[in-house]
């Protein structure tokens, strides 16, 4: 009767430990001395001296660009991508008019080797204009994802004699893509 009080007494201290214990990705873990040098001594210089300078240049350049051609640099991105082409599809009407103006303005510009003159190039064109469209275009695909019960990993190209467009023969387009 006594081993089995001991041992309930063993195994409740040791749940209390392994309770109050943290996970092991919140516990801290000690440095070592190469890791205190490269932290405090070299990443700063790298930041300091490389990084924020080639970031800063790189966004110059950007917007530089842009500027030339008279383009934003939400127009920049791919509307073939499935979340591009939804929220172009809920971009309001004047807003996908201007971007497609903005595009054939550039394409024409880039062809005949000009850029805008200096008097139309004061605007910043790292404005988001199309930020809370992708936003929106990304809960419609979520919601969809999650009431069709889409997973990218379970996708059946070819299954019982039909792809997943609906054709039944294996040399369709639709097969090949």
């Amino acid at each position: 009767m006594s081993f089995h009080r001991e041992f309930s007494k063993i195994l409740t201290r040791k749940a209390e430990e392994v309770a109050t214990r943290k996970p092991w990705f919140q516990q801290v873990k000690p440095r070592s001395p190469l890791q205190e040098i490269w932290d405090d001594q070299i990443m700063p210089l790298y930041w300091k001296y490389w990084k924020v300078p080639h970031e800063k240049f790189s966004h110059r350049m950007m917007v530089n660009y842009l500027r030339g051609y008279g383009m934003m640099f939400d127009d920049t991105l791919n509307e073939k991508e499935p979340l591009m082409e939804r929220a172009m599809e809920i971009l309001p009407y004047d807003l996908r008019v201007h971007r497609y103006r903005r595009l054939m303005r550039a394409n024409d510009l880039s062809m005949k080797k000009y850029h805008l003159p200096l008097s139309e190039q004061n605007y910043d064109p790292m404005i988001p204009y199309m930020a809370p469209y992708i936003e929106e275009a990304k809960f419609m695909l979520q919601e969809e994802q999650e009431l069709f019960q889409f997973h990218p990993w379970d996708r059946r190209v070819y299954v019982d004699g039909t792809s997943g467009f609906g054709e039944t023969s294996k040399e369709t387009t639709f097969f090949a893509w």
